[in-house]
């Protein structure tokens, strides 16, 4: 039986419980600083961030919490693409893991940007990557990256979509009477050199035209003209002319998961 006058005088007035108590207030208080930390290195982060990557960002979130998977690819030089995951027996992932490696080597990584959607898989060239300022014919420095794109592209069977958009200078030429046709015409350019000299199945190919009327950017300055002069290559998840229950890709073959 213990002898209770030999007890050390703390035991019996609760001292432990009392310096466990102050110890959880100090793991509390100190995950209530680490999550204060985050919040403003984030809320700095977002006051600096480029639109191109925020945008970015915001559509691999999306993907990520409606069931889907993407990460953040980090590249040198401050660019970024956003990548699904390579995951066994998804194309449409190595396909952009492909793309995203060829923009890296290019050098293309602050020109070149890779989006996953509900779409598919968006591949965006900006700026004068495959055209010239208010022109249409592909630069010569564009045709060893679309034949890249073309390699890729065999890969898969999904239908592909070529999307052309201008900034808000207005065009009047006999060529061009407005950004709706300079829009159009490098969409069907890009088609065009795919499939003629590239060798890809036409049938799989839609162009679409935004004009001026679908900017990433306000076109207040000339760098952001510069990123709303764009082509889009789309490679579509699910064929893009089928509602119902049939959804097939133009060889036939069923999307790719």
């Amino acid at each position: 039986m213990p002898s209770w006058d030999k007890m050390d005088p703390e035991e019996g007035h609760g001292g432990g419980h009392e310096t466990a108590g102050i110890m959880r207030w100090l793991l509390t208080y100190a995950d209530l600083i680490t999550l204060l930390m985050a919040f403003f290195i984030v809320m700095y982060a977002i006051s600096k961030v480029d639109i191109v990557r925020y945008q970015q960002l915001v559509r691999a979130l999306a993907q990520i919490f409606t069931g889907g998977s993407a990460m953040i690819l980090p590249e040198l030089g401050g660019g970024s693409s956003v990548v699904p995951p390579e995951e066994p027996g998804d194309p449409l992932a190595s396909l952009a893991a492909g793309v995203s490696e060829y923009i890296a080597e290019q050098g293309l990584k602050n020109e070149v940007f890779i989006t996953i959607t509900e779409q598919g898989v968006i591949i965006s060239f900006t700026g004068s990557v495959l055209f010239d300022k208010g022109e249409a014919k592909l630069r010569p420095e564009a045709l060893p990256i679309l034949n890249k794109i073309a390699a890729l592209l065999k890969t898969v069977p999904n239908y592909v979509g070529v999307v052309g958009s201008t900034d808000d200078l207005p065009i009047n030429t006999l060529q061009f009477p407005s950004n709706w046709e300079l829009s159009v015409i490098r969409a069907t350019t890009v088609i065009r050199y795919l499939t003629e000299n590239a060798g890809l199945e036409p049938t799989r190919f839609v162009a679409l035209g935004y004009g001026e009327y679908h900017p990433l950017f306000p076109n207040t300055n000339e760098e952001n003209r510069k990123k709303n002069r764009r082509v889009d290559i789309i490679i579509y998840k699910h064929n893009p002319f089928v509602t119902g229950n049939s959804n097939r890709n133009p060889a036939g073959k069923s999307p790719s998961p």
